[in-house]
C-alpha cells in the first residue's frame, strides 16, 4: 500500500507541476477559465502557487510520510473547491470533469496515505 501511495504521489506531483506551468505561462484556456469562474484577473498565479506547494508536499512525503498526507489533504480540499466553483458557474460536466477526476485521485491518495 505504501508503494502505491508513493507512485501515485509522484504521478500527481507531476500533474500539479504541469498544471501550474500552464497557470504561470498564462495559457489562454486557463485565463478563459478564471474569467468564466468570475475570479479576479491574475488569480491563475495563486492557483499555480497552490499546485506547486501541493506537488512539493507530495514529493517531500516520500521522505516524511505525514507531509505527503498533509499535501493530499490540501489537494483534496483544493479540488473539492474547484468542483464547487465549476458547478456554481453552471459549467457543463465536461468542463468540471478534470477537477472532479483530480478530486477523486487526491482523495484516494489521502485514503492510501492514512492507511499506510
Amino acid at each position: 500500500m505504501k508503494l502505491l501511495f508513493e507512485i501515485l504521489s509522484v504521478v500527481l506531483a507531476i500533474v500539479m507541476f504541469f498544471s501550474a506551468s500552464m497557470d504561470f505561462r498564462g495559457d489562454p484556456r486557463v485565463i478563459e477559465l478564471v474569467q468564466r469562474l468570475q475570479y479576479r484577473p491574475g488569480f491563475e498565479r495563486t492557483l499555480g502557487i497552490i499546485k506547486i506547494l501541493g506537488g512539493v508536499g507530495l514529493l517531500l512525503g516520500l521522505f516524511a510520510h505525514i507531509v505527503g498526507v498533509a499535501a493530499a489533504v490540501g489537494l483534496t480540499l483544493y479540488f473539492a473547491l474547484a468542483v464547487r466553483a465549476h458547478f456554481r458557474a453552471a459549467d457543463p460536466v465536461k468542463e468540471a470533469f478534470p477537477a472532479f477526476g483530480l478530486l477523486v485521485v487526491s482523495a484516494f491518495l489521502l485514503v492510501l496515505g492514512i492507511a499506510a
